[in-house]
């Protein structure tokens, strides 16, 4: 009896973790380059709300190919957390300089406009909880939905990102 209650107690503790978690996608990405999608997501801690983790899942026609840690630390880091790298470019970064993982922050948007002459583009979006889960914000309004317009010119093709529109 005492083995058979020892095997439980293993048992509770390894699946318990899995328990005390959720997943939340914060953003649907697509774009007018490719036909890749990729989503945004979150590990929340169930009892304490607080985010834990960061993945990238990339999609191509509706069937996930890739899915991606991102370590959230990377945040705060200068480079941030890169989420689209082409040759030598970080061509889609995102930063933060004030992010707490149980309150939220601002998230700066950092693109490559263009690869040929290195400027950049920045927008920021607020990273926060609403009554039932995670959400990106812009202007006070929740954001989920990204399309990235390619900025292309004639004979090279594609330098960079024009546009991020977010709905």
């Amino acid at each position: 009896m005492r083995i058979h209650l020892n095997l439980l107690a293993v048992f509770v503790l390894l699946f318990s973790t899995n328990l005390i978690a959720r997943e939340e996608i914060l953003s649907i990405t697509d774009n007018d380059d490719n036909n890749e999608v990729y989503n945004l997501v979150v590990n929340v801690d169930e009892s304490t709300q607080t985010l834990k983790d960061l993945f990238k899942d990339t999609y191509v026609g509706g069937k996930i190919i890739k899915r991606d840690h991102l370590n959230p630390e990377d945040l705060k880091t200068k480079e941030g957390v890169i989420l689209e790298k082409r040759d030598n470019y970080n061509v889609l970064n995102l930063k933060s300089d004030n992010l707490d993982f149980d309150r939220g922050g601002r998230i700066t948007i950092d693109t490559l406009y263009n690869g040929i002459s290195g400027d950049r583009k920045q927008v920021d979006v607020e990273l926060a909880k609403d009554k039932t889960s995670w959400k990106l914000f812009k202007d006070k309004k929740p954001v989920s939905k990204f399309h990235v317009r390619v900025n292309k010119v004639i004979v090279i093709g594609t330098v960079g990102i024009k546009t991020i529109i977010m709905e």
